[in-house]
């Protein structure tokens, strides 16, 4: 199973469970995929394929923990982007 899929899975996960243990399993599956790459434009795009994923799969996005998971991949992303650059 590829990174990008562990991660989703536990997303997943994290969006079914009560709110503060939600936002500590998301932290939690985000740094594992990160660390699963090692350069700042392969985290960037596996952030971007959680995001889209999550999306697509009918989750809704304006749901509270959809805003955080988008939040949350958005400020990854930039932190990404500043040090890649």
């Amino acid at each position: 199973m590829t990174p990008v899929s562990q991660c989703l899975r536990k997303v997943d996960h994290a969006s079914t469970i009560a709110a503060p243990t939600a936002v500590e399993h998301l932290c939690a599956a985000l740094n594992e995929l990160e660390s699963a790459y090692h350069r700042p434009s392969e985290r960037i795009i596996a952030l971007e394929a959680i995001l889209h994923e999550f999306m697509r799969s009918g989750h809704m996005s304006n749901t509270p923990f959809g805003r955080f998971l988008r939040i949350s991949i958005e400020r990854r992303q930039n932190k990404w982007s500043l040090r890649y650059a």
